[in-house]
């Protein structure tokens, strides 16, 4: 007999609050473990943040809801009219609305959060979109937490890349940062212990495709691509995919090692041709791979000392990349409580474009050079600039982001990405028109 998945997550759940011979609903008078929580969004605390209170004599459930979240109108001001037609445009305005609910009970044994998305663009109908961040059910019984629903995990520890962070789906559509996920369904498993570290399992029963700018959208190759995607053997959305992380902190050191077997989540593309043979589209290939993964963080003096990477096959020839730097911090700079980063990462990628399939890959052996500058001041005020050489065409990529609150609930944040420099040969030279300035007046609740 086959039983329901969700049979299978209600029985575990049950095992986990009766392992020491407790009942469901009693109370226990064990310290209870407290989970790691995935990756907050910049700014936003938790909302468990506070002391349970004590709960009665007549009820061993203590009710926490919770109600927060932001919500951000955004203009973007684009230097250059696109490549393509439809991209004709400098100026576009859109606006986001992120609400997140949260409850606690039992303590905080269980809890539960939901977070949807949604956002509406001016120019891109693709752009305009709705997506659930978050609906998860956590249960935590000593060591053990178990995770089920849809949720977001953030693994690495580079500034420039996120080398190793495999199990969401980006939001390119969103940022062309890659820090923004989309929601992913999972089942996850973790396991603590001071001596032995933080083991993490992770049954993963859909992978999602990536959203790309639409025929109207900005920060996209001057070829449209498709919505619709090509998955070649066994790969499709339906895959079981798998993935297991063990990380343990040895002295000043952190690391974390990562397996994932699955559905990429980082396309390659087919080239798509008219009936003329002229270039027409492109269109995703998802692959199934096989990841080994790597990543080191380490402090020594005023040194943080940062290291990620992996080895894929699946992907036609197998292939390594690499992303490893350090970031050294002058506290008290200029005379003032503001602590000044220097930051250095070197990038590294040795795969290699065989056609029909084309990847795009800005960063093969690249140097990144950035400061960060953080006033500790009340509106939180703190810059990041940098920027990406190629060592073999000099092609520059550069990033700034600068950002601070006014008052308890607005917050102003400046962005500037674009690419100087181009040569034919580098990917860059496809977002050679792209460079943009952002503002983006942000409101938490």
């Amino acid at each position: 007999m086959k039983y329901p998945f969700w049979f299978f997550v209600l029985s575990l759940a049950v095992w986990l609050n009766t392992a020491n011979g407790t009942d469901l609903f009693e109370e226990s008078s064990e310290p209870l473990f407290e989970p790691v929580p995935s990756q907050p969004e910049p700014e936003q605390k938790s909302l468990f943040a506070e002391e349970a209170k004590p709960k009665s004599a007549k009820s061993t459930l203590s009710w926490r809801p919770r109600i927060g979240g932001q919500m951000g109108l955004e203009y973007r001001f684009f230097h250059d009219h696109g490549q393509d037609r439809g991209q004709d445009y400098h100026h576009n305005f859109s606006f986001y609305l992120t609400p997140k609910l949260e409850h606690a009970w039992d303590g905080t044994r269980w809890q539960f959060a939901l977070q949807p998305f949604w956002r509406y663009d001016q120019n891109d109908p693709r752009r305009t979109h709705f997506d659930l961040r978050e609906l998860v059910w956590r249960i935590s019984r000593g060591h053990w937490t178990v995770h089920a629903g849809i949720d977001r995990v953030f693994w690495g520890v580079t500034e420039s890349r996120h080398t190793v962070d495999i199990i969401n789906q980006t939001d390119l559509i969103e940022n062309s940062d890659t820090e923004d996920k989309l929601g992913q369904p999972m089942l996850r498993l973790d396991y603590s212990d001071p001596h032995w570290g933080n083991l993490s399992l992770f049954y993963l029963p859909v992978s999602r495709l990536r959203i790309f700018p639409g025929k109207h959208g900005r920060l996209r190759p001057p070829l449209p691509i498709t919505a619709s995607a090509e998955h070649p053997g066994n790969a499709r959305t339906t895959h079981q995919d798998f993935a297991l992380r063990w990380a343990k902190t040895f002295g000043h050191w952190d690391v974390g090692v990562v397996y994932f077997r699955g559905v990429t989540r980082e396309p390659r593309f087919r080239l798509q041709l008219d009936p003329f043979f002229r270039p027409r589209a492109l269109r995703p290939v998802y692959e199934v791979i096989d990841q080994v993964g790597l990543d080191i963080q380490g402090v020594t003096g005023n040194f943080l000392w940062k290291l990620e990477g992996f080895h894929r096959a699946g992907q036609g020839q197998s292939f390594q990349q690499l992303t490893a730097g350090f970031e050294y911090t002058f506290s008290g700079a200029f005379e003032t409580g503001a602590d000044l980063g220097l930051l250095l990462e070197f990038l590294y990628d040795n795969r290699q474009d065989r056609l029909p399939m084309i990847n795009f890959i800005p960063f093969e052996k690249d140097l990144f050079v950035g400061t960060r500058l953080a006033l500790n001041d009340v509106a939180g005020t703190e810059l990041l600039a940098g920027a990406i050489l190629d060592f073999d065409t000099a092609t520059t990529a550069y990033n700034i982001e600068a950002s601070r609150r006014f008052g308890e609930h607005w917050k102003l944040y400046l962005e500037m990405r674009g690419f100087v420099n181009t040569d034919p040969k580098d990917a860059g030279f496809f977002f050679r028109r792209e460079n943009y300035i952002q503002l983006e007046l942000q409101y938490y609740f």
